[in-house]
């Protein structure tokens, strides 16, 4: 099942791609109803690396836990301000996650995350649930 959302935000593109790279934008943007927690085995750059898979303990307001997720950088095209991630976990099989940029004017953008979720019997849930979060 694939979901697409877009925003509209007041801020540059080059400003909006620079902190997309980084891995505490992710942090920042997921808290505090998702809480992305470096595996035991983990260290974290500040800045995402294509081909590298990440692992985390993902948690839900930091009181429920959902288990390991991975994410791994596939492409990171700054021309296009487009990333793509491949993610997987324990609740949802697939998570292929792209992000665009697309400018509107010099001060505003267009996000769109475009999501392809695959979790058996829970997919419907967390594409619901991927409406609201994202």
């Amino acid at each position: 099942m694939n979901a697409q959302i877009s925003t509209i935000i007041n801020t540059g593109e080059n400003i909006m791609w620079d902190e997309l790279q980084k891995v505490s934008s992710l942090r920042h943007v997921a808290s505090p109803v998702l809480k992305f927690e470096a595996a035991e085995n983990q260290s974290l750059p500040n800045i995402w690396k294509l081909g590298e898979q990440y692992q985390f303990n993902l948690s839900f307001y930091g009181l429920i836990p959902l288990g390991d997720h991975f994410i791994k950088l596939v492409k990171i095209d700054e021309d296009k301000k487009t990333i793509i991630s491949h993610e997987h976990g324990r609740l949802t099989k697939v998570w292929n996650h792209t992000i665009r940029i697309t400018p509107i004017d010099n001060q505003t953008i267009k996000y769109t995350d475009e999501i392809e979720i695959k979790a058996g019997f829970l997919t419907i849930a967390i594409w619901l649930f991927a409406h609201f979060f994202l």
